[in-house]
Order: C-alpha cells, then sequence, then structure tokens
C-alpha cells in the first residue's frame, strides 16, 4: 500500500517575495495559489507543478543565508524540480540561462540529466529529467556522470 503520493510544499525563507513569485512565473510558468499576510508574516503557495508547490515566507528582519557551498546550506539543502518531458527540460535550461541564473551545464547522470539555477535570494537548487526506460541505479556513481551534448 503506498502511503504518500509526493512532496506538498517545500518551506522557506525569502527577503522579496513579489520578486521570488515573479521569477518563478517568468521561468517555470509557475502561478501562485495563494499569497497571505498575517501576523505580520507573509507567505505564499508557489505551485511549480500538478503536485508541487514552494511555501516561501517573507519574515521582517529574518535574510535568507545566500549563497553556500552544498551541504553547508541548512537543513534543507536545495531541492530538484521534475521536468515534465525532455522538451521540457531543455526549454527550461533555455530559460534559466537566458534569465542569467544558471551557466546551462547540464550533467548525465545515466538515469537523468541534470542542471542547476539560483533563485533570487541565493538559493541553489535543480532541475531533473529522469530517462524513461532507464533504472535509476544506471549512473548513481559520481564518477560515471558525464557532461550532456546540448541539442
Amino acid at each position: 500500500m503506498r502511503l504518500l503520493n509526493d512532496i506538498h510544499h517545500l518551506t522557506f525563507v525569502t527577503s522579496d517575495m513579489e520578486r521570488l513569485i515573479a521569477f518563478y512565473g517568468r521561468v517555470f510558468g509557475a502561478r501562485a495559489t495563494v499569497d497571505l499576510e498575517e501576523e505580520g508574516l507573509r507567505h505564499a503557495f508557489i505551485e511549480v507543478g500538478p503536485h508541487t508547490v514552494l511555501h516561501p515566507f517573507q519574515v521582517p528582519d529574518v535574510e535568507p543565508p545566500g549563497p553556500l557551498p552544498m551541504f553547508r546550506r541548512g537543513r534543507l539543502d536545495h531541492f530538484a524540480l521534475s521536468a515534465a518531458s525532455e522538451e521540457a527540460f531543455w526549454e527550461l535550461r533555455r530559460r534559466v540561462v537566458a534569465e542569467g541564473v544558471g551557466d546551462g551545464a547540464v550533467t548525465d547522470m545515466g538515469s537523468l540529466l541534470n542542471f542547476g539555477f539560483t533563485d533570487p535570494d541565493g538559493g541553489e537548487h535543480e532541475i531533473v529529467w529522469a530517462k524513461p526506460g532507464v533504472p535509476v541505479e544506471a549512473g548513481l556513481k559520481h564518477a560515471e556522470w558525464s557532461t550532456a551534448e546540448i541539442p
């Protein structure tokens, strides 16, 4: 029996909610489905996929940590968004590069393709496309990763 379907939401701090909502809308076609201010806090639901929501908070006098090395970023190191298709993966890569929030380098990890982006608050995250029919165990070892050919 399956007990869970997906992650419902990921919560983090932003210094500028308008900027963050606009960024995810522009680059990922996301939309804010909730945007509330209560008890001195502003928070929103930014729907980035049919089952995935980002839930940022803008808290007075609290700033996001900014860019930090991987595994030094705190409780949530990063998240990876799943591209809907290979075509969507390459379109998202194009948008990230055009926005200037990633260098567009794509890593072929065997069972998936991956590239990174940096959000307006310095959070470093990923876009992933899982190759259909390729077992997840293929390419899990870092030494097996390669640079993917850019179409």
